[in-house]
């Protein structure tokens, strides 16, 4: 007989081939399949091209009708379906572990995909220690048995018998005597029960002397403290968008201190980088042992990991977590690998992402939009000014996303769809009847999370957008004399040549006066958050100016008898707006008052902290 022999797989210690031994005239009918697994003690050498092995060869025999093309289809190393059904290949060497911790005993959160034989040769810690106890989930080991199942492989040896298993309260207990290793890669498998435990593990760091409870809903304990004053933890700093603003409200609510000098996390972290996770999150269990702070607010999840350590690690303690999205919050979720965010509470200030967060999963979310910064208001003069002493209109404002091409690198859209876009935005008299973020994600499909396939409507849309700015901009009188003036970014200059771009101004000092100052303001709202208000809604007629905006839904939280005389029905509709504001300098000043009177009484930021505050009870 010949032989035919193919490996399918092969690791430490074992190598699963499949073989077909067949009489010399070779005949279908004279061969014989075999599947089996060969357990080598010596290591594997290579000559000319072979491999030569030595061990113990075990054999079953093939599925009936299993021919050699579907077995040589079969994976090369363990792959399971992670929380979002995509495939992931799970490692077994010494990178997939992460160990930390002291003490001899070894605890083992997660067992990796190879058997607890084979685990010394890659923890070798696991030698010399007088006990080792373990945990896996069983939702990762249930899937495991049946991918072994699927591909032929026999179930997997037995643990030592010296091993002990432990519950997950025994776990959080043990990691704080023992040196504990986490299978990193079994976080994305089952990350429901793995992120919550490694939370409570991090709690009970960080008070060693009490256990932590368990992670889950507020306790009604919890949810009253929210309403007493103490210090809250406020991730940024001063030169970042709303951190003053809150910082501010905050204070005025009570609570102090307002704690914004925070670890901050280190792109990439886990795996490799497992000692920068160690020192972030060891910053983070010395911060929280000092004191416990009423609730975290971050804004674009700025000081969060993606892997949602230090949010399982404040749930655990019972600290409320509020993640409050100012942009397109799935392009901010598309750089978090995890789906903890689900369980935080979520704002958005653009209410149209509300349904669809829903839909992936989260349980709170709610619309808050953006408020008054106080440092923004300004005296109205006695009586109106006469209009030819004011300075014509204005446009503040970026020509693009910021770190477009960086964001967007690996995104593209169709040239098709872009032209189909064009034609829909010519004729577009407003954010809703354009071709926004939810048209592009409706003709691109693709899922809105995990992973970056929303930077691809993200994309299309941002690019209507500059597009549409331009439009608006140029409608107005941008490109005339005495017509729009644009302060931004050098980036306008070649989308309004000939245009005089003035240099920006600084938000905090000088751009309240000269909203004051200005005939009248313009507002374009972005296509990236099409039913949103930006913070000119706000701040124009805090600062005494007059705002003029295309007609976004956003302004329904506000009178109609306000919004009406300001809203724009198309970028032609400015220049009428703008004559008539002109020749109607008292209705003008009468408006600017009643705006400001509705704000100052509902919209400022610290009515937006008491919102908040009011989701967690």
């Amino acid at each position: 007989m010949h032989s035919l022999v193919r490996v399918l797989q092969f690791w430490q210690g074992r190598v699963i081939i499949d073989a077909k031994y067949c009489q010399p005239q070779g005949r279908t009918s004279d061969c014989l399949n075999w599947r089996g697994v060969l357990d080598y003690s010596a290591p594997l050498a290579c000559r000319s091209g072979a491999f030569l092995l030595m061990g113990q060869f075990r054999k079953e025999p093939a599925v009936a009708g299993e021919n050699m093309a579907e077995q040589n289809t079969r994976p090369q190393r363990v792959r399971l379906p992670d929380f979002a059904g995509r495939a992931v290949s799970l490692p077994d060497g010494p990178e997939a572990w992460s160990c930390r911790g002291e003490g001899d005993a070894v605890l083992l959160l997660g067992l990796g995909p190879e058997s607890g034989a084979n685990l010394p040769q890659v923890l070798p810690l696991i030698v010399k220690a007088p006990a080792v106890y373990w945990l896996e989930s069983s939702l990762v080991a249930r899937v495991l048995e049946a991918w072994r199942q699927e591909v032929g492989l026999l179930p997997r040896e037995p643990l030592p018998a010296h091993w002990r298993a432990v519950t997950a309260e025994q776990a959080v207990a043990l990691a704080g005597q023992c040196r504990y290793c986490i299978y990193s890669p079994g976080l994305r498998l089952d990350p429901e029960f793995w992120g919550p435990l490694l939370g409570r593990v991090d709690a009970a760091l960080a008070f060693p002397s009490s256990a932590a409870r368990a992670s889950g809903p507020m306790t009604a304990e919890d949810k009253g403290s929210v309403r007493k004053a103490g210090p809250v933890l406020l991730p940024g700093n001063d030169g970042q968008l709303l951190h003053q603003e809150l910082r501010t409200a905050l204070a005025g609510c009570g609570f102090e201190p307002v704690v914004d000098a925070l670890p901050q996390p280190s792109s990439g972290m886990g795996g490799a980088q497992a000692g920068r996770e160690d020192e972030f999150l060891a910053r983070w269990r010395t911060l929280l042992h000092g004191g416990k702070p009423v609730f975290l607010l971050s804004v674009n999840m700025r000081g969060l990991d993606a892997d949602g350590r230090v949010f399982e690690l404040c749930r655990a303690l019972g600290i409320p977590v509020a993640l409050w999205f100012v942009d397109n919050p799935w392009h901010v979720l598309s750089g978090v690998r995890l789906p903890w965010w689900r369980d935080a509470h979520i704002f958005v200030t653009d209410a149209s992402f509300v349904d669809s967060l829903r839909a992936c999963g989260a349980g709170r979310v709610f619309y808050l939009p953006l408020a008054v910064a106080s440092h923004m208001w300004r005296d109205l003069p006695d009586i109106a000014p006469p209009s030819f002493n004011m300075e014509p209109p204005l446009f503040v404002g970026r020509s693009a996303f910021p770190e477009k091409e960086r964001f967007f690198a690996a995104a593209s859209v169709p040239q098709a769809l872009e032209a189909e876009a064009a034609t829909l935005l010519e004729a577009s008299t407003g954010p809703q009847n354009a071709p926004h973020f939810f048209w592009w994600q409706d003709k691109l499909g693709g899922r809105l999370w995990p992973g970056y396939d929303v930077r691809r409507p993200g994309l299309g849309a941002e690019r209507c957008a500059q597009a549409n700015r331009r439009r608006w901009l140029l409608a107005a009188g941008a490109d005339s004399v005495g017509g729009l003036r644009v302060i931004g970014d050098d980036g306008w200059k070649p989308l309004l040549p000939g245009t005089e771009i003035l240099p920006p101004v600084d938000y905090y000092t000088a751009l309240p006066n000269v909203y004051a100052r200005a005939e009248a303001v313009l507002n374009v709202t972005s296509l990236l958050l099409p039913q949103s208000l930006s913070q000119r809604h706000f701040d124009v007629w805090a600062s005494g100016g007059l705002l003029l905006s295309d007609a976004t839904s956003g302004l329904k939280i506000f009178p109609v008898e306000l919004t009406e005389p300001m809203t724009l029905r198309g970028p032609s509709d400015f220049m009428v707006k703008r004559a008539w504001f002109r020749a109607h300098p008292k209705a003008a000043y009468d408006l600017r008052r009643a705006w400001r009177e509705h704000l100052r009484a509902q919209h400022g930021y610290e009515q937006r902290i008491q919102q908040i505050i009011e989701t967690f009870a």
